[in-house]
């Protein structure tokens, strides 16, 4: 029995990995990228458990949130993607980090959180789930609000503005500018028994709302090439609408088809473009002309764990190909995994409720309990239009459901 005790305890991260790691890394990111730490909160934040919720705007979230809540030794609760690397999971095993399937039920990430908030750790959450990759919020994920309500602790969050002009999702390299990173506490606890859940959803959706073009709008961010990657999520040219044309280099954005040339600046405004000034009123363009009526089909190569997240669970790449389509019904995928034939049908309440996405890569879905990589082909950058899509179906179901 104490074995099977001590095998669920969650534990913290080690400390002679952390507290070392912690001043180089502090050390580089205050000098390299101007890091600003605003936290007297943490002065008063008790010693027993509680959650922090951080924005998620840039990859490098997890380290400016440990800055912030530094000397004590965050939990931070992850997708299973990043224990899906052969590399990051014996480190992540080591930080006693929890591995969570995104948008879709997992009652042992759950009863982990829970264990680690009896241990009076500091539990740390991106409650969008996913990176944002046009530097806009993400609504927060459905269950935040009710496990905010259940656990019963300080809430606090963390917002780092500035981070996403420094490490944008789709970037080739950061830029450098400054961060400034805010810790703020919003629920003290008891009261979240007595709050309705809509209630608590809209505070912590308020609290971490972010939009990184308006973010920090007197500081330049310098790149010698701040447009290089935004073909990865701008599939599309506003004038001439042809698909995959855009030529992004230095700071010139350039259509192949038409001729259009728009221009990114160190503020991540663009000109050039009518109606168009932030990278995000692009992209969001580009989701408008999205028939939603129409399924969007293509064909596609496949990934798949092969265990458990925290013992084998490596992501086998390529090991399937087949054609994916996503609807209002759902997302299905029709072809081989692994040598067998295999239809894979998430309809209604199965449906993926977003798209996690690697840039010009893969986006998550998760099936049988494993997580598995799609990779649109011919041209794995349609992987942002099936993220649009889903996004935008989700969207359009808020807005029918408000109304009714």
């Amino acid at each position: 029995m104490k074995k099977k005790q001590k095998s669920q305890k969650i534990g913290k991260p080690a400390a002679w990995l952390y507290h070392p790691a912690f001043f180089f890394v502090s050390l580089y990111y205050r000098i390299r990228y101007r890091v600003h730490i605003y936290n007297s909160e943490l002065k008063s934040m008790p010693k027993g458990g509680v959650i922090v919720l951080a924005t998620h705007t840039s990859n490098k979230d997890h380290f400016l949130t440990a800055m912030a809540l530094y000397p004590r030794r965050v939990t931070f609760v992850m997708s299973e993607h990043f224990f899906a690397n052969k590399l990051l999971r014996p480190l992540l095993k080591i930080m006693c980090a929890i591995p969570k399937k995104m948008f879709c039920p997992d009652t042992r990430s759950v009863l982990s959180m829970l264990r680690a908030i009896r241990e009076g750790n500091t539990l740390l959450l991106f409650p969008e789930g996913r990176l944002t990759c046009n530097g806009v919020s993400c609504p927060i994920t459905p269950g935040t609000a009710e496990l905010v309500r259940n656990l019963g602790v300080p809430v606090y969050t963390i917002t780092a503005e500035g981070a996403g002009k420094t490490f944008p999702k789709w970037a080739k390299k950061p830029r450098i500018g400054r961060i400034d990173v805010h810790l703020s506490k919003i629920f003290d606890g008891p009261e979240l028994k007595e709050m309705l859940i809509g209630d608590i959803e809209n505070k912590i959706s308020d609290a971490i709302s972010h939009n990184a073009w308006e973010s920090l709008p007197e500081a330049k961010f310098r790149s010698k090439a701040p447009a290089e990657g935004l073909d990865g999520i701008l599939w599309k040219c506003p004038e001439c609408g042809a698909e995959h044309t855009l030529i992004c280099k230095d700071n010139k954005i350039v259509c192949s088809e038409c001729g259009l040339t728009a221009t990114v600046d160190a503020h991540g405004q663009i000109s050039g473009v009518e109606s168009i000034k932030t990278i995000a009123d692009w992209y969001d363009h580009n989701a408008s002309t999205l028939d939603l009526t129409s399924p969007l089909t293509s064909e596609c190569s496949v990934g798949v764990t092969n265990g458990d997240p925290k013992k084998d669970g490596v992501m086998c790449r390529d090991v399937g190909h087949g054609v994916m389509s996503l609807s209002s019904d759902g997302f299905t995928f029709d072809g081989e995994i692994g040598g067998e034939e295999t239809h894979v049908s998430l309809l209604g309440k199965d449906s993926p409720g977003a798209l996690p996405i690697s840039v010009g890569d893969h986006f998550d879905v998760y099936y049988g309990g494993k997580l598995h990589f799609f990779t649109p082909l011919p041209d794995p950058r349609d992987t942002v239009k099936f993220v649009a899509y889903r996004d935008s179906l989700a969207e359009r179901e808020l807005r029918s459901a408000s109304q009714s």
